[in-house]
């Protein structure tokens, strides 16, 4: 047994390590945020404050239209997210399910856009939005992003509609019910933990893009909650305060999605993984 529990102990404190890395950054920035006006953090990098204020949010809110910025975010990022979901799905039921000539080399043609840089495709993104007259428009985001984000998807999605048995298509068939019915009424409420991890990955990359919004937006008033600190960098420059109760902001709402869903995430990665 105690063979067994030192490899474990090993696991969970090179774990704990690693989480300290990731939340030591999150926890400094709740700490500036919240930290009352004219006060200097000091020690533990600038962890070790004295008090608790919201004065910080309450500025960033006086100076920036917050609010505005961020149903921004949250119309380009739901919509691209309801894409994805639906377009992605049908693709993956395609595939999983239906005789296709040339499939698998469609399939894995699609999987090698993964490998694409996502930088070395902004140029493009830039000229076909200058071309169909997409620039400065919620389209001009929402289309890159579904598109960029199919790929992953189709990938989860059949992984789970391959360990779905047939058997229950069968039966739905046998009832009268249509291949699209079948995919509606069985195949996507069963798939809601493969749904659920991609929302998630979908919501954090529209959510919390920032190039592709910087070239494409250039009105104020349409630019996401991303943007927020760079179009008031100016007045939020000599308070530290205000500009991380942005970037707070900015990482509340990917957080709670996650905590939502995050409970279905694992079933949705593995599933199909250890099928036959």
């Amino acid at each position: 047994m105690t063979v067994n529990s030192s490899p474990r102990k090993i696991k969970t404190a090179a774990l704990t390590v690693l989480a300290a890395v990731w939340l030591i950054p999150v926890f400094m920035m709740l700490a500036v945020a919240l930290m009352p006006p004219g006060q200097r953090a000091a020690g533990f990098g600038g962890l070790a404050i004295k008090g608790l204020s919201l004065s910080s949010f309450v500025t960033a809110f006086d100076r920036a239209p917050i609010l505005r910025h961020f149903v921004n975010s949250l119309i380009i990022t739901v919509t691209s997210v309801a894409l994805v979901v639906v377009i992605s799905s049908l693709a993956a039921y395609a595939f999983a399910r239906m005789k296709l000539r040339g499939g698998e080399v469609l399939f894995y043609g699609l999987l090698a856009t993964l490998m694409l840089p996502i930088p070395a495709l902004i140029v493009p993104i830039f000229q076909l939005n200058k071309t169909f007259g997409l620039l400065d428009t919620y389209w001009g985001l929402i289309l890159p992003y579904t598109a960029l984000g199919v790929p992953f998807a189709v990938i989860i999605y059949r992984s789970f509609f391959n360990a779905i048995p047939r058997e229950l298509e069968e039966a739905a068939k046998i009832d009268g019910c249509s291949t699209f019915g079948i995919w509606l009424r069985i195949v996507m409420p069963l798939s809601w933990p493969a749904t659920s991890v991609v929302i998630i990955f979908q919501f954090m990359t529209s959510f919390n893009e920032f190039i592709l919004a910087l070239v494409t937006m250039d009105s104020n008033s349409l630019k996401p909650l991303t943007l927020v600190p760079l179009i008031y960098a100016g007045p939020f420059m000599a308070q530290p305060g205000p500009m991380f109760a942005t970037l707070t902001l900015i990482t509340l709402p990917v957080v709670v999605v996650y905590l939502v869903m995050q409970r279905f995430m694992i079933g949705g990665l593995t599933a199909g993984a250890v099928k036959g």
